[in-house]
């Protein structure tokens, strides 16, 4: 097996998962035995105990006290199309998933040069942030890293409004005169950010979905750059060629 610089249990945590992914342990198997199992990855009962118990608090294993580690039932992952500019809530709520949205975060930063341009913006601007995330039935699986341009609200008291919606869509919609038209995105796949990791409650070897990009209002103005990172592991999407 490869290592990496990474904590050895952190390692074997990550492989237990690959092969619950994969299906090698189906949802509802019982694992291994303990010395089986930490003969087969070839580390001490004591690391794999540290393993067992990070995939516990992910809530991927479920371990019985002088019985053994069962692989969790999973529900099934959100499924969401690429085709329709929709807010995540909305993609939450139509995949049968009880949807809530939570903002951490609402303040003026000074931007990023890379980001100011994107916006159409001096490189010396600042903006509003907003960080927030999603989640589906009480799990987080989107986190959300927003700016809008300062112009687009003119007065910083409506930033209270996004508080009260349930998406950036819906608060754009009634908070300003803009109305989104569509969002110009890259999607590639990236292992998380450590800030990331804390408010998604997952491990640094959780692969994820990055989508960063562009909002552009109806009258082709940028009204806002998103960083969204999905845990592939509870979201999909789908996209349909023609």
């Amino acid at each position: 097996m490869h290592r990496s610089r990474s904590p050895l249990y952190v390692e074997i945590a990550s492989e237990i998962k690959q092969r619950i992914s994969l299906g090698i342990y189906p949802s509802g198997q019982q694992l291994p035995t303990e010395p089986e199992l930490a003969g087969e990855l070839g580390v001490s009962r004591g690391t794999l105990r540290e393993s067992l118990s990070v995939l516990e608090r992910e809530g991927l294993l479920l371990r019985r006290h002088g019985v053994g580690s069962f692989v969790k039932k999973q529900p099934s992952k959100v499924v969401a199309g690429m085709e329709k500019l929709d807010s995540l809530y909305n993609t939450i709520e139509s995949a049968g998933r009880k949807a809530e949205d939570k903002v951490i975060r609402i303040c003026q930063e000074r931007l990023e040069p890379s980001i100011s341009r994107s916006l159409e913006l001096e490189d010396d601007s600042e903006g509003y942030i907003i960080e927030s995330i999603r989640l589906a039935d009480g799990i987080p699986v989107i986190y959300c890293w927003d700016v809008i341009p300062l112009w687009v609200l003119g007065k910083e008291r409506l930033l209270v409004g996004r508080e009260w919606c349930s998406s950036l869509t819906e608060f754009f919609r009634k908070f300003t005169s803009h109305r989104p038209k569509q969002f110009v995105s890259s999607v590639i796949a990236v292992l998380p950010p450590k800030a990331v990791t804390k408010m998604l409650a997952v491990d640094v070897l959780t692969p994820m979905i990055l989508m960063e990009g562009v909002l552009y209002d109806a009258n082709d103005r940028a009204i806002n750059f998103g960083r969204q990172y999905y845990r592939s592991d509870k979201y999909e999407f789908t996209l349909v060629r023609k």
